[in-house]
């Protein structure tokens, strides 16, 4: 009589991430600086640089700061993030095809 063994695997990752709250609205965008960052997909560009004429335009943003990942692969780097967190009122994470 011979024993099989079955293994059995687990596909949830290793670690579980914390669950984060979103940010709070903000009232306004007259007179704040908002974050774009960008992905480096095709297109992306194209919509977060009209994205800006619009939000200094129509919304009276004092400052736009326009950051780019290395790669649209990789996770963003964090002195890119730090950055953003540092300066801006909000950020957008422009994604495209």
């Amino acid at each position: 009589m011979t024993t099989a063994t079955i293994q059995i695997l687990d596909p949830r990752p290793e670690q579980q991430t914390a669950e984060r709250a979103s940010a709070g609205r903000l009232p306004t965008l007259a007179g704040k600086t908002i974050g774009l960052l960008e992905n480096r997909k095709y297109h992306s560009d194209n919509f977060l640089k009209e994205l800006q004429t619009i939000l200094q335009d129509d919304y009276a943003v004092d400052r736009v700061i326009y950051l780019q990942k290395f790669s649209f692969s990789a996770p963003c780097s964090d002195e890119t993030i730090d950055e953003l967190v540092a300066q801006c009122d909000a950020v957008v994470h422009g994604i495209a095809d």
